[in-house]
């Protein structure tokens, strides 16, 4: 089929996506390539008993009896603007909010069969934990003021919709839905799978599940739930039409109707909306000087066209800057449909390569479903907005042919720049593309990098020597600041030399001159990493929040190093190991928490994340704040995949539970902590939170039952504990002098955990009125101190318990 497209050209119709289960077509114009789709597709539904994506039945959810409680429900008050999605993890049914709602984690409480909840709040999410075992038929229902999640009777299939069916499209799947939230990732919590949720503001109906390569898309009530078993799958938010599912990756896994058999090298989308010829650049520039003039000389009815031709010629001709002056301001008049594609697309590009990132953005930063020979200017955009190293240059590695057959002038303004970046920050396989490397003297600081991932570490680093002396100030620059960072990662310098000669680069001391500007960002970043590394977390810091992403520092880059210096200030220890010394040595733990709370709120919620938060917690509990704490805690265990670590970090949160008197934390946590298989001193740690629990909720006999063998350490104090909790003062001393016997050295001075143990066996002796053990004790210490004031009340016990017995 033929349609005038909004270029005034012909272009093609054709299927866009089909319904696989009712076999149906679902057609939507393919606008220039561009995907119009979402406006034009009708949503077919499902066949009776089928999801909209496989033919294969669902299988129904298995449900146990709730005599008494149909109807129950349970209002979620978090206003109305809030995305929601929700599913279920094992017996537990999730409700995912794309923003926090610290109210839902000190004021929330559940009822009836949804009364055992627990709330956890991230830093752009809140996760609403329902422990339903039995796992009713539910429904979220959207309200005035928030969300109301209800039980449904068993039989009721029809006050439930089903969401739209998905549509299958090149490279991708369209899941229909309005207002979504933004997208939300941690594994999940029972298969430990990577998960990625969609929430959305309006009621999505219910969606099915299924499996296919790489991916399985979750049973939901509420929202897109997608796990994700391969690192190429993503999930993206477009406009307010819903979520597209892709694959990322050189060699991508088939999604949706997999990828086009062919891109186009030359006469694509991209030839035809930029202007692109394959001419001499003599013609090239010819006619990009013809079509100033006569843009100059136009009418005013008719000077716009003639700018956008103009543009094209300038932008074909290598001079962005040229056509983006020519197309930024467009006409105020309206047109019908609003600004042609082809021109929207142009003004973008053009905007890109002229370093005005935002103006692109509205274009380029989202084009799931576009034309594949587009794609490139998404990878480009990706590249110099600092977008995820991973993502750009694999998608840049993917388009890299497409480069290489643009016209000269245009591809000698963009190949310097995507081989330097690729070399520098691509991944190994987006790396291998690069070769052969060109011969121009331009590559020559990518050619070192090459050689640096090749193993050719010398002529790596004569390469960069011979670059510092280069006539070009910046390629002479960027050679410099390489060449410290290669020195410090293969050992041949130290981290403090390496900041020092970073700081003598950025301030001039090199006998250089001071780093241009375009070299000064990259250079700072490279000085932030050598501090990290020499413990001086806090000026990496300082220096970390003066640098925005961009295409020579990457948001990942930054991030990942900001995570570093905070690893560094949690743990009081060195990527290297070693312990930091120096003035961030000595912080308090006051003063790290300070740091932590500031820095924490700015890097992802992620499994690395994870790791940082257990040691902010560690750090609340020395300064007393155990409830922080608690949270902390909570935190990182939703960040975390592996169910041991898991379990460790429950742990954690029953002791941080336990000093903050909150049994309820205490018993949710210990419950949450069952997993098979746990190491031998994990398991016994769990029974020493089992026995301490019981303690807590007044339970003697079963924590005196629980520990009833244990000779440990631990046992041995928490049964004293329990024994002068009951005043059977002979049984305390009985375990609390086996305790003693144990830790008290025979000489030299007694710690001040040595000197409260020695107390305590004095004063259950003394209440036992066992003047031997007393004795025995005294001779034992041999005038070691215990601290002034219990010397004092020591000598008083023994002088009374003495002098009690001997009137007996």
């Amino acid at each position: 089929m033929q349609a005038v497209c909004c270029q005034k050209r012909h272009c093609s119709m054709f299927e866009v996506g089909g319904d696989v289960a009712t076999g149906k077509s679902v057609m939507g114009k393919y606008m220039c390539g561009m995907l119009s789709a979402y406006l034009l597709l009708p949503m077919l539904p499902a066949e009776a008993g089928e999801d909209g994506l496989h033919a294969l039945p669902v299988p129904a959810v298995q449900e146990e009896s709730l005599d008494g409680q149909q109807g129950a429900s349970l209002f979620l008050p978090i206003g109305a603007e809030v995305a929601l999605a929700a599913f279920w993890s094992g017996s537990d049914l999730l409700i995912v909010a794309d923003r926090p709602v610290a109210s839902l984690a000190h004021n929330f409480t559940g009822q009836g069969i949804f009364a055992d909840t627990d709330v956890t709040v991230l830093e752009n999410a809140t996760i609403l934990r329902v422990h339903v075992p039995s796992h009713p038929h539910i429904a979220l229902r959207k309200k005035l003021d928030g969300w109301l999640l209800v039980q449904l009777p068993k039989d009721d299939s029809g006050s439930v919709r089903s969401a739209p069916p998905a549509v299958m499209m090149p490279e991708g799947i369209l899941f229909s839905q309005k207002q979504s939230g933004h997208i939300i990732s941690f594994p999940d919590p029972t298969t430990g799978a990577r998960l990625l949720i969609a929430p959305s503001v309006m009621e999505t109906g219910y969606r099915s599940s299924y499996r296919a390569i790489g991916y399985g898309v979750r049973e939901s009530a509420q929202g897109v739930v997608v796990a994700a078993d391969s690192s190429q799958i993503k999930l993206d938010p477009v406009a307010d039409k819903g979520v597209f599912l892709s694959a990322l990756g050189l060699d991508a896994l088939p999604v949706g109707q997999g990828t086009p058999e062919t891109t186009p090298i030359e006469g694509g989308l991209d030839w035809f909306w930029l202007g692109l010829r394959s001419a001499s650049v003599a013609v090239l520039q010819k006619d990009w000087l013809a079509a100033k003039i006569d843009a100059a000389k136009a009418l005013p009815s008719l000077r716009w066209p003639a700018q956008v031709a103009a543009a094209r010629a300038a932008f074909a001709d290598g001079h962005p800057e040229d056509a983006w002056h020519l197309v930024k301001n467009m006409p105020q008049r309206s047109e019908p449909g609003g600004p042609p594609t082809g021109v929207l697309f142009l003004r973008a590009c053009a905007a890109l390569l002229s370093h005005d990132v935002n103006a692109a953005a509205l274009v380029l930063a989202q084009m799931d479903g576009a034309a594949p020979e587009l794609e490139i200017w998404h990878a480009l955009y990706l590249m110099l907005s600092g977008a995820n190293s991973r993502d750009a240059s694999v998608l840049l590695a993917r388009h890299y042919e497409q480069i290489l057959h643009y016209p000269q002038p245009l591809r000698d303004l963009l190949l310097p720049q995507v081989i330097n970046y690729i070399a520098r920050y691509g991944t190994d396989e987006a790396a291998l593309i690069l070769e052969p490397l060109p011969t121009d003297g331009v590559y020559d600081l990518a050619r070192a990098h090459m050689q640096d991932r090749e193993g050719n570490a010398e002529t790596a680093r004569v390469t960069l020597e011979n670059l510092t002396a280069a006539a070009d100030p910046e390629k002479a620059a960027y050679a410099r600041a390489d060449l410290v960072s290669f020195l410090l990662r293969h050992d041949q310098i130290d981290a403090g030399m390496a900041a020092e000669s970073f700081q003598n680069l950025l301030e001039g001391k090199e006998d250089v001159g001071k780093v241009v500007s375009s070299a000064r960002a990259y250079t700072n970043f490279l000085l932030s990493s050598a501090l990290v590394q020499c413990g001086r977390a806090r000026q990496a810091l300082t220096v970390l929040d003066g640098l925005s992403a961009s295409a020579q520092i990457p948001q990942d880059r930054l991030e990942a190093l900001r995570r570093q210096a905070l690893y560094v200030l949690a743990f009081n220890t060195l990527p290297s190991g070693k312990a930091v010394s120096g003035e961030d040595g000595a912080l308090s733990a006051e003063q790290r928490v300070h740091i932590l709370q500031i820095q924490l709120p700015l890097l992802e919620d992620n499994i690395s994340k994870a790791k940082l938060l257990r040691g902010y917690g560690t750090l609340l509990l020395q300064i007393g704040q155990a409830n922080a704490a608690v949270m902390a805690f909570k935190q990182a265990v939703v960040l975390t995949a592996d169910p041991v670590a898991r379990a460790e970090i429950q742990e954690q949160i029953v002791q941080a539970a336990f000093k903050a008197g909150n049994v309820n934390a205490a018993m949710e946590a210990l419950e949450q902590s069952t997993v098979p298989g746990l190491p031998e001193d994990m398991a016994a740690r769990r029974h020493y939170d089992e026995a301490h629990l019981a303690l807590t909720k007044g339970d003697r006999a079963g924590a005196l039952a629980l520990l009833a063998d244990d000779e440990s350490d631990t046992g041995l104090e928490l049964r004293g504990q329990l024994y002068e909790q009951g005043k059977q003062w002979a049984d305390a001393v009985r375990v609390v002098g086996r305790l003693a016997s144990r830790a008290l050295p025979e000489t030299g001075a007694l710690t001040q955990q040595q000197q409260d143990l020695a107390m305590q066996l004095a004063a259950d002796s003394a209440a036992a009125h066992d003047a031997d053990t007393l004795l025995r004790l005294k001779a034992w210490l041999a005038g070691r101190t215990l601290g002034k004031e219990q010397d004092r009340q020591f000598d008083m016990l023994v002088k009374q318990t003495v002098h009690s017995s001997a009137e007996r």
